[in-house]
């Protein structure tokens, strides 16, 4: 969706008025659909002053296995004006990278291993030429966040390039714009903004002297997008090799080629069954589910109410023995059970009643007529009691 991106960056280095303290770079970087990517850079460099240079950077995906990627290029194909206006040989970056890449939850990990040449492994900076290595490998990891997810998701960056530590984060502030912070050798956080404690110009920038980085990113939209293939009308190209006269092959290319798209339609249609396949399967599991957990339920109550009218049994034994607690202590564990039955509501204050708790007995008799308005039994019970003419006779029944 992106037709290029813009870069402004600077690199912070110290804040003495001795030297320059920071350096300033712009960029523009393409990306095309086959792993071709090319970018053009502008730098001013902090050490030397007043060196500027014009860059050419180009990568390309060679191969691609499962999660892994492999892909070479050459970087820092540099132009250098400082009086001399040389091409550094010594910068040109000739590398190769293997990439591998993970999804876990609402994360993606890249692993990126390599080695180069040129400035992939020195800092030019502050490397004499003759200290200048053939190659140098580097390792690094990049971690997409689900942090500004409506904007792309936050990256998180760490590189290990021979000579030190980079971290780094790009913080998407839209679609289209980011905020990149940075710092290299991180290792040396501590000596941030020192001058060199070594050699005889102690105002010279440390081989390993730590930055602090800062820029804009902004991605340019591709204002013509690719419509999808069964939507957009593909032209009709006729091979050169077919002549004007030649009507039978014309009439075979033009069959191959409504086969052709027969075959594309019956393909997504062939997606779209098997899509609507598992769902319905997944339906068929959420019933079976449903199905077997109704089963259970029924067998449960099953077993439950077996229970209940056991002890309702027993405390009906206990009631008529005048074994008053041992009733009550049945009847409440068939309540336990079950809750919502007006008959052991009914028992129970039935066995109150009988112990003189004539409260406690009109509640539950409540509570029974509550649960079940048409006990008529509880109903009796409730208006004799409440004109004090409640016999023994309607008490047990």
């Amino acid at each position: 969706p992106t037709l290029f991106t813009v870069d402004v960056n600077s690199e912070i280095l110290n804040f003495s008025s001795d030297h320059r303290a920071y350096s300033g770079t712009v960029g523009l970087s393409f990306q095309q659909k086959g792993g071709l990517n090319f970018g053009l850079t502008a730098n001013r460099l902090s050490n030397p002053v007043a060196v500027k240079e014009a860059g050419f950077h180009f990568q390309k995906t060679v191969f691609k296995y499962g999660d892994v990627t492999f892909s070479a290029g050459i970087h820092d194909f540099l132009y250098m004006r400082d009086g001399s206006d040389v091409i550094r040989v010594n910068d040109i970056s000739f590398f190769g990278l293997f990439t591998s890449y993970k999804e876990f939850e609402n994360y993606s990990l890249s692993i990126h291993f390599g080695s180069g040449t040129g400035k992939i492994q020195y800092d030019p900076q502050t490397t004499d030429e003759d200290d200048i290595q053939a190659a140098g490998g580097f390792l690094g990891f990049s971690l997409k966040t689900p942090y500004f997810e409506n904007n792309g998701g936050m990256d998180f960056m760490m590189e290990y390039i021979g000579s030190g530590v980079n971290v780094g984060c790009k913080i998407p502030v839209t679609d289209n714009y980011s905020l990149n912070l940075g710092m290299t050798h991180f290792e040396n956080l501590s000596e941030f903004a020192s001058e060199s404690k070594t050699g005889k110009d102690r105002k010279e920038l440390q081989f390993n002297a730590p930055a602090v980085s800062i820029g804009f990113s902004i991605d340019i939209p591709n204002l013509y997008k690719e419509e999808n293939q069964l939507g957009s009308q593909q032209p009709f190209n006729v091979p050169e090799s077919i002549g004007i006269g030649d009507t039978e092959d014309l009439d075979t290319y033009m069959a191959i080629h409504q086969l052709r798209d027969s075959l594309n339609i019956a393909m997504f249609e062939n997606r779209n069954l098997y899509d609507e396949n598992l769902f319905l399967k997944h339906q068929i599991a959420v019933l079976n589910d449903s199905t077997r957990t109704f089963h259970l339920e029924r067998e449960v109550d099953k077993s439950n109410l077996n229970l209940i009218l056991r002890h309702i049994s027993r405390s009906l034994r206990h009631f008529y023995a005048e074994e008053y607690r041992e009733a009550l202590a049945e009847i409440d564990l068939a309540i336990e059970i079950n809750p919502n039955l007006a008959l052991a509501y009914a028992r129970r204050g039935s066995i109150y009643y009988r112990l003189g708790d004539f409260q406690r007995a009109t509640m539950n008799w409540n509570i029974a007529l509550k649960l079940d308005p048409e006990f008529k039994e509880i109903q009796d019970l409730l208006k004799a009691s409440k004109e004090n003419r409640l016999s023994t006779a309607e008490l047990d029944n």
